[in-house]
């Protein structure tokens, strides 16, 4: 919705009402809640615009409303609330306004910027908020890179002046690029006109309209100089070995027969890249975007690394961003639910508008053509992104399936998220792993994708697999092959027999045997696990999480990386909680008994907690100023979190979800609160039978997890089981009931 500002103020003053209606059908946020905002932040809006300068400039209303109006950035998941429209000196300008109807009086500096510390916990700085938005724009919004438009930011709090603190240390030089005023009902800040006087000063009505329709195209310097920082050797983040490099080069071959073509005629492809966890495959995606960016020959087009979970975005968007020293690093990030052709608001919209024509996912092909019939062009172009390299592809929604059909920020009626990546990508990568896809909206398999291929007219490469390779688990493949037969039931037996590959278990028998343990690693192994001559990763079970968490804290201590991490076995109590580490023990989401001598304790923990509701970099990075940059060890975090990522230790809370009982696994329904299998979960706890089909497919999921779950560390895996006969299992399935402990 683009307006002057001169009529949006007469809408707000004569007709608000019909604008906030306006408002929730173009946002489809029909809450009381959503209304009441509206209603009450836009005539402070308007009367913090109505000096006679800002009468002509342009302002616009994005899709989703929250404070009031926002701006959605291209294939991204950020909405900005308001970007004001225009020029200064004959330049293409936006300025883009974050208004904040908070109480601030009683707000303090954080310890780093771009944080600060609020009444209901720490919270982002708003300018830092903006400059994420600001520089996402310079790097990559089609209309601001072809009119070489200038972008500025600022923020406006609506309900308190009393704003001093934020332009505090650590925080002065933030504010004084993207600086805070006060347009409360009684006070506007006189500086605001000030500002504007010198970065918008007149309309421009073309750049407006072409901002308004702006498509998500990369500054293709900027992406060179950030791939320049991932190539660097000393970064180190990214670096290839063994069947890694085989794997890359087999996948460069393809990606520059499908780019550099003998006839200069690009071949839409699709390449396939399988490996375990721990093959590297996350490390190859990120070496191939930086070898593909920095290439001289590519032509003009979007690069792109493609996410397919809140938890992975963030983190890959972190990594990106800090290789690049700048926030819009991690635009070249773009999460798998910005390749549908129509947004979710604007289906709601045509489905209201239509009832009855657009039909249900197992007919989204018709539905594809309709969509396509009304907008006239697609949301996401077909062939916008030069290549789109999808990690964790296993997690690809597929609504074909009727368990794919939840909640999850895509049209489902619109068909398969693979589809539509190929559609939108002249060359495909997909890295996956079918044994990861835990949760019931994860329903895409190599074969889909091949046939949705075909259908776009792709060429699929020959598979490429990584597997053979192991890069974590001190390099043991033997131990994830160890982990595969634990969870299938094979016996203790058997399962003892399979470790005596990889595990020894005292020096004497090491010595005997030839084998060398790393002078790095303390010589009081409960278990070691060894591929070839080379023996590093500790295995080790304890009494107590207290006992499990002290030795975890040891090696943190000592330079390691470490996490607590569990499958969803509890309910998430403190989702919502601004400071759930301040809790007492009981209204913690692990309350876990321990006793020690004559004494008994509680041992407490809160699950992950992620800022704003996605930021899982907080958990997986210890972002600064998180309690986990702190306290690596403060909460603990879920598969859906550390997927994809690995830490040098693991402590690992075996829970009540998954037993051993009788010679088989066995699941509990009660005690799985794993949202992602809700439908799964339910026939289960309705079915009597505790082997029937329905729990059988619970297991499988469950077991998936802890598949994810036992394969996250480099250099040790530490456990404490809340089942006692579970515990058994597996200590001699390994061999520990063997080991003589030296201490």
């Amino acid at each position: 919705m683009l307006l002057k500002i001169s009529e949006f103020r007469k809408r707000v003053e004569n007709h608000i009402d019909v604008l906030v209606a306006d408002l929730q059908e173009t946002t489809s946020r029909f809450s009381p809640e959503e209304a009441a905002a509206w209603k009450s932040s836009l005539p402070k809006v308007s009367h913090a615009f109505s000096a006679p300068l800002f009468q002509p400039l342009h302002v616009y209303f994005g899709e989703k409303g929250n404070l009031s109006l926002e701006y959605r950035l291209p294939a991204s998941s950020s909405w900005c609330d308001m970007v004001l429209l225009g020029a200064h000196e004959g330049r293409p300008s936006a300025v883009i306004v974050e208004l904040k109807d908070w109480q601030t009086r009683t707000d303090r500096p954080g310890d780093v910027e771009g944080l600060m510390n609020r009444h209901i916990g720490k919270a982002l700085h708003p300018s830092e908020q903006v400059r994420g938005y600001a520089e996402y724009c310079r790097r990559f919004h089609s209309a601001v890179l072809e009119a070489g438009a200038a972008v500025h930011g600022c923020v406006l709090f609506t309900r308190d002046s009393w704003y001093g603190s934020y332009k505090l240390p650590p925080n002065d030089g933030l504010t004084g690029l993207f600086p805070c005023f006060a347009a409360t009902s009684s006070i506007i800040d006189p500086s605001l006109v000030e500002f504007f006087k010198t970065r918008l000063t007149a309309p421009h009505e073309s750049f407006a309209g072409c901002f308004e329709n702006g498509q998500y195209q990369q500054d293709r310097n900027f992406v060179r100089q950030m791939a320049q920082q991932v190539l660097d050797p000393s970064c180190g983040t990214f670096e290839l070995l063994d069947n890694q490099r085989f794997g890359f080069a087999l996948c460069k071959a393809e990606i520059e027969k499908a780019i550099f073509g003998p006839d200069g005629s690009l071949k839409k492809t699709v390449i396939f890249i399988e490996g375990p966890p721990g093959s590297g495959k996350s490390v190859l995606a990120g070496k191939l975007w930086a070898s593909l960016a920095i290439d001289s020959r590519m032509q003009e087009g979007n690069l792109v690394l493609t996410t397919t979970s809140i938890a992975q975005k963030t983190n890959w968007e972190h990594i990106f961003e800090r290789t690049a020293k700048e926030r819009g690093g991690g635009g070249v990030v773009v999460a798998a639910n910005k390749y549908a052709p129509e947004t979710i608001p604007a289906m709601g919209r045509w489905m209201k508008q239509f009832p009855g024509k657009i039909e249900e996912p197992e007919n989204w092909r018709e539905n594809n053509r309709l969509i396509n019939a009304l907008r006239g062009s697609s949301w996401m172009p077909d062939d916008h992104m030069l290549v789109s390299i999808v990690d964790e592809a296993h997690a690809l929604i597929n609504p074909e399936h009727s368990d794919a059909r939840t909640p999850a920020g895509w049209p489902i009626a619109l068909g398969p998220q693979a589809y539509h990546i190929v559609r939108a990508s002249t060359v495909s990568v997909f890295l996956l792993d079918a044994q990861q896809s835990f949760r019931e909206r994860e329903s895409t398999t190599v074969d889909d994708i091949s046939g949705w291929a075909q259908e776009l007219g792709a060429h699929v490469a020959p598979v490429i697999s990584l597997a053979g390779g192991q890069f974590r688990c001190a390099g043991a493949k033997e131990y994830v092959d160890w982990v595969e037969s634990l969870l299938v039931s094979r016996s203790h037996v058997d399962l003892r027999r399979l470790a005596k590959s990889w595990a020894k278990y005292d020096e004497g028998e090491l010595e005997d045997t030839g084998l060398h343990i790393a002078e790095s690693l303390p010589r009081e192994l409960d278990a070691v696990f060894s591929e070839g001559k080379k023996a590093k990763l500790e295995f080790r079970i304890f009494d107590t999480p207290m006992d499990m968490e002290s030795a975890l804290c040891q090696k943190i201590e000592a330079g390691a990386t470490a996490r607590l991490i569990a499958s969803f076995a509890r309910k998430w109590r403190t989702k919502d909680v601004a400071m759930p580490h301040n809790l007492q023990p009981d209204m913690q989401d692990f309350q876990i008994t321990c006793v020690r001598g004559d004494k008994t304790f509680t041992w407490s923990k809160p699950w992950n907690v992620v800022p704003g509701g996605k930021d899982y970099a907080a958990f997986i990075q210890g972002s600064p100023g998180s309690q986990i940059s702190m306290d690596p060890l403060a909460e603990v975090g879920c598969t859906f979190a550390v997927r994809g990522f690995d830490f040098d230790y693991i402590g690992l809370l075996w829970l009540g979800d998954l037993t051993w009982r009788k010679g088989t696994w066995q699941v509990w329904p009660n005690e799985v609160h794993e949202t992602g299998v809700r439908g799964i979960l339910q026939r289960a706890k309705r079915e009597k039978d505790p082997f029937g089909p329905n729990h059988q497919a619970l297991l499988q999921r469950v077991q998936q997890a802890y598949r994810i779950l036992l394969t996250r560390a480099i250099k040790g895996v530490y456990l404490w089981f809340e089942d006692a006969e579970t515990r058994e299992y597996v200590t001699r399935s390994s061999g520990l009931d063997q080991v003589t402990y030296p201490y």
